[in-house]
């Protein structure tokens, strides 16, 4: 047989699954996104290069008209506008003095300002937007690590001017400076600051690899967390099997945590209830075979006592010998017989044959079978019920049978002088109502939720020497739900009891007497399947 997955597994694939796809699918989008980026911004605005060539000698002419650098800033407006993108980071215009006269900032970092002639070296580094004019830029030495080898001067590749210089830094930051000269003297410098496309590519590779790494990073936390959750639900359902099998091998006291995800808390607490109601069962199994042992023991302890006693000599066997034995055989085959009706309506077997019966016909029938029985008991006897009470489809003898029980029921507990009473009436909504109502010693509170049980008894050693067995109620509950109807009791205690049942007036809706009682055959050739 194939092993099946456990859910842990599955559960844990499940989540790797939508952590990858979800991580890989955002990695893949940022890629192409920043290759996209990448691709379309080296295509915008001038190279930088050319455009500082052709601003030099415009600055050279601003110049010479102004015979100073006053005016220069409309010409820095220019110089913004067709730079275009965001490479630069910044402009800067310094004159023979190595004084900044204007500059303008970017939106990048900036590279520190290096040597740009032999004649003038500033740093620009974090000056203001446009600083007052006048101030002086440092000139530091040029440090030899800051040239990329391989550099060479702008003259070789643009036409700048011989002293030109375009210095790349090891992250690709370029600084160009581009000397002012008029009438062979230099006035100025125009410096720009900007990233070269290797520099573009560089930080742009650092930006792909700090995703990565954050994109793993969130991939282990997201990891960590789909096993926490994948445990958090398969550990309870891990218990659940267990207990599971701990009930299937016969431990009824075995019950399960409910777990924090209500799914599961909530199976949890089915299981728990169908361990409950398996244990009730059990129980009521094995209280039913002590029952049924009893009962039978004590009758068959009798018929084995008189006969060994017939066989020593010492009874006569004579008729009251033979009729105690034959009532405690009638004992016998009653016991049986309701056994036999009990396990019949259990298995949904019971026979019945439902006809229209009229409420009084029934109440009259009862009342006529144990006028003798009421009369000998001095037990007043009545029946109130009227005639035009509409009929009800039910099995005669089966109503007859459990208005038998009841009324037999009420003269063992009913004392000399007392009364019974058979009434039916129609209840609105319900159907008829039918009751068994005594003048009798009544039933304790404490007793009331049982007394419907199997071999229950509110007396034993009355209900014995009387010749019931405790089956009687049991029986007669099972044949009024096998009619889709209700039977309940109240009681006082020293006033007496009422036995109430209500049978519809038309069938179950959904056919339940149908289903569960064939019109074939008769009770007595009912048996349980095998």
């Amino acid at each position: 047989m194939r092993k099946q997955p456990r859910v842990f597994s599955l559960m844990l694939t499940a989540f790797g699954l939508v952590i990858v796809l979800g991580i890989g699918g955002m990695l893949l989008f940022f890629w192409v996104a920043v290759l996209s980026f990448q691709r379309g911004h080296d295509d915008w605005g001038a190279p930088p290069e050319f455009v500082a060539r052709g601003e030099a000698s415009r600055l050279a002419q601003v110049y010479r008209r102004e015979g100073s650098w006053e005016g220069v800033e409309p010409r820095f407006d220019v110089i913004e506008r067709q730079l275009r993108d965001d490479r630069w980071q910044s402009i800067t215009l310094l004159d023979a003095d190595g004084q900044v006269v204007s500059r303008r900032i970017g939106t990048e970092p900036m590279m520190p300002m290096m040597p740009m002639m032999p004649m003038m070296a500033a740093s620009a580094e974090s000056l203001p937007v446009r600083p007052p004019r006048g101030t002086t830029l440092p000139l530091v030495p040029v440090p030899p690590e800051a040239v990329v080898p391989g550099t060479r001067p702008s003259s070789d590749e643009i036409g700048s001017p011989p002293n030109a210089v375009q210095t790349i830094a090891a992250d690709g930051q370029v600084l160009l400076t581009i000397p002012i000269q008029l009438r062979g003297e230099t006035v100025g410098a125009l410096v720009i600051d900007y990233a070269s496309g290797e520099g573009r590519t560089f930080g742009f590779a650092n930006l792909a690899r700090g995703v990565g790494a954050a994109g793993l990073a969130l991939g282990g936390i997201l990891l960590g967390l789909a096993i926490f959750f994948s445990r958090r639900i398969s550990t309870p359902l891990a218990q659940l099997n267990q207990a599971a099998q701990a009930l299937t091998a016969g431990d009824m006291q075995v019950r399960v945590e409910p777990g924090r995800v209500r799914e599961v808390a909530d199976l949890a607490l089915s299981f728990n209830q169908l361990a409950d109601a398996l244990a009730a069962a059990d129980q009521q199994r094995r209280q039913l075979t002590a029952d049924v042992a009893h009962e039978l023991r004590t009758p068959l302890s009798i018929i084995k006592g008189r006969l060994e006693g017939v066989q020593d000599g010492v009874y006569e066997p004579d008729q009251s010998q033979i009729a105690g034995l034959l009532s405690e055989v009638a004992l016998l085959e009653r016991l049986i017989e309701d056994l036999r009706l009990l396990a019949l309506a259990d298995a949904g077997q019971l026979a019945l044959y439902p006809e229209p019966c009229a409420p009084a016909h029934l109440l009259h029938d009862t009342a006529r079978s144990f006028a003798r029985q009421s009369e000998e008991q001095a037990v007043a006897l009545h029946v109130e019920a009227a005639d035009a009470l509409p009929e009800v489809l039910v099995d005669p003898q089966r109503i007859s049978q459990v208005l038998g029980n009841l009324v037999g029921n009420a003269l063992r507990h009913t004392p000399p002088g007392g009364q019974i009473t058979l009434s039916a009436q129609v209840v609105a909504d319900e159907g008829v109502a039918f009751a068994v109502s005594d003048t009798g010693h009544g039933i304790a509170p404490a007793d009331l939720p049982h007394i419907f049980d199997r071999f229950y008894r509110v007396d034993r050693a009355r209900s014995r020497s009387a010749g019931g067995a405790g089956l009687g109620l049991a029986i007669a509950r099972r044949i009024i739900e096998t009619h889709s109807g209700t039977i309940n009791v109240t009681s006082t205690l020293g006033h007496g009891t009422t036995m109430r049942f209500v049978l519809p007036l038309e069938p179950a809706s959904d056919g339940t007497i149908d289903r569960a009682l064939p019109h074939q055959g008769s009770a007595d050739d009912q048996t349980l399947p095998a």
